[in-house]
């Protein structure tokens, strides 16, 4: 019962009926020379795809530097391996002084040197790696780009 009598003494309110959004004036923006406009958006669209070229090119530029450096990583490793495990044999065994002995003079001028007699191995052709698979999608799309730009310069001067 005493909720009964709390309730008699409120008063109902109404939801409140939303009021109705205001629609956003629509603008209209009025273009001096529309065509410049146009030609100035496609000539920033080509220099952009031109700086994405320098780009794609500096890129590759930077995977052969990589991948050039990894190939002389491995060759010097092996180079260390064959020095370490196949040369070491032939050294002598234990620890010898260094040599500091008396410089000799230097032979007179009149007397012939004789050409030493050196064998030149030739050197050994390798053959370069195989054409990697080049992502050359992304170049030719911008290089596609930059030519209907271009078509389009042309056709509004």
């Amino acid at each position: 019962m005493a909720t009964a009598s709390k309730n008699k003494g409120r008063k109902k309110t109404a939801p409140h009926a939303e009021s109705p959004k205001e629609k956003e004036p629509s603008y209209m923006v009025q273009v001096g020379d529309p065509k410049m406009l146009r030609k100035d958006l496609l000539e920033s669209l080509r220099e952009i795809i031109i700086f994405m070229q320098g780009y794609e090119k500096f890129r590759k530029i930077q995977e052969e530097k990589l991948s050039t450096f990894g190939t002389l990583r491995t060759q010097v490793k092996e180079i260390n391996n064959l020095v370490d495990n196949k040369l070491r044999h032939y050294f002598p065994k234990g620890k010898l002084k260094p040599f500091l002995g008396v410089k000799q003079k230097e032979a007179p001028a009149d007397v012939a040197e004789q050409p030493a007699m050196v064998e030149v191995e030739p050197p050994l052709k390798t053959l370069p790696a195989g054409p990697k698979p080049v992502a050359r999608s992304d170049l030719d799309e911008l290089e596609s780009q930059l030519k209907d730009i271009e078509n389009q310069l042309r056709d509004i001067s």
